[in-house]
């Protein structure tokens, strides 16, 4: 599960993506808050690639069956066969750029976050999107953890190999088969 992730602004790439998505915000007149450094958490506006150049604002989480919850991440291996996901899986593909995420792992004295990254590099998460109202929301795939994430926690993000982000975005969902599994994990204090 991925249930938060970070941008660090130092970050070249995600200065860059950042710059674009305040011009297009300014373009467009739109007050929208959006999150574009720090810890960021479900529910919160955050730049999202929907396309080679294109960034867009948009809401962590799709609407959850309940009501007042959301839905933040879906299963890579399921998700095709989900009404929930299946349609913006094939049509509406994204990447969401972040410096790493987080997990906790449990432990005899509560719960440790723990900070994936790959040293100075963007990750790109892959997700899916739709319209709710004339809102856009997104989901993070998911997959089994591979290597150090596997000792933390049993899930972690599907993320899209820094060459391949335009073939997810255009031509095809078995990109997810190629996940970046080389990540650095460090205790968070």
């Amino acid at each position: 599960m991925c249930g938060r992730y970070y941008i660090e602004i130092d970050d070249k790439e995600l200065e860059e993506i950042t710059k674009k998505v305040q011009e297009r915000l300014r373009e467009e007149e739109n007050q929208l808050t959006i999150k574009l450094a720090g810890e960021v958490f479900p529910s919160e506006i955050v730049p999202v690639q929907v396309g080679a150049d294109a960034f867009t604002p948009m809401k962590w989480g799709f609407p959850g069956f309940r009501g007042n919850d959301i839905l933040i991440n879906a299963r890579s291996e399921t998700a095709h066969e989900k009404k929930t996901f299946a349609e913006s899986l094939r049509e509406r593909r994204c990447v969401i750029p972040a410096s790493g995420y987080y997990e906790w792992q449990k432990t005899n004295g509560g719960k440790l976050k723990h900070r994936f990254y790959v040293p100075d590099r963007t990750l790109y998460l892959a997700g899916c999107w739709r319209l709710e109202g004339e809102t856009p929301v997104f989901v993070i795939f998911t997959r089994e953890a591979v290597g150090a994430a596997r000792a933390v926690h049993e899930r972690m993000p599907v993320i899209i190999p820094n060459s391949r982000v335009n073939e997810w975005l255009y031509d095809s969902p078995e990109v997810m088969r190629d996940a970046v599994t080389e990540l650095t994990v460090e205790a968070v204090a």
